[in-house]
């Protein structure tokens, strides 16, 4: 536990920029939410109605976006895109927010937090991690060009632990696939 909150002190600036790039996400999917409620009311009713026969794949998407920022942070592009998810999932948070809770009152808005901690938080916080992994990645490699290092023993750890992120994000995905409708109408009392 000490060794976790050693690094996070070490991180805390790049975790701050993160957070707040998630908030700003955040606000962003609020507005959108708010300001698109009558369009996607009737989309927002349907989906209640038939919340038990919904399914939850994010496999092939998270499989596809973690691999591509893996392989681009070899040459430092994958940190904006990873960004860019980290944003997005965000802007996701906001928007199930403010429509929800605008069709649904306090029940709503409750519904969307669950469903954003079953289907999202595991990833989001997944994600934060691979960042973090991808960004020595591609600080080493950037190092490795500027100041000739061999960085292969440290890269091929961060590599390592990418993978297995990677693994935990599909096993959780797979979960998802199995159990997310079942799980999702224990709460659908929320906006009943």
């Amino acid at each position: 536990m000490d060794k976790i909150k050693e690094y996070c002190r070490k991180k805390r600036f790049l975790l701050l920029f993160l957070a707040v790039l998630f908030l700003f996400g955040l606000i962003v999917g609020l507005y959108l939410g708010i300001d698109g409620i009558e369009i996607l009311k009737e989309n927002v009713l349907y989906y209640a109605k038939n919340i038990a026969v919904q399914s939850y794949n994010y496999l092939l998407i998270h499989f596809f976006f973690l691999t591509i920022s893996l392989v681009l942070s070899f040459f430092a592009i994958g940190i904006p895109l990873l960004c860019t998810i980290l944003f997005y999932e965000g802007m996701c948070l906001g928007f199930l927010l403010g429509i929800f809770s605008l069709t649904y009152g306090v029940g709503g808005g409750l519904f969307a937090t669950i469903f954003f901690i079953l289907t999202k938080l595991f990833f989001v916080v997944i994600l934060i991690v691979f960042f973090l992994k991808c960004l020595e990645i591609a600080r080493k490699m950037i190092g490795k060009y500027i100041y000739k290092t061999d960085p292969s023993i440290v890269i091929s750890k961060h590599l390592k632990a990418c993978f297995y992120l990677i693994g935990f994000v599909l096993i959780y995905d797979l979960f998802l696939i199995i159990l997310g409708n079942k799980i999702l109408p224990l709460f659908s009392f929320l906006i009943a």
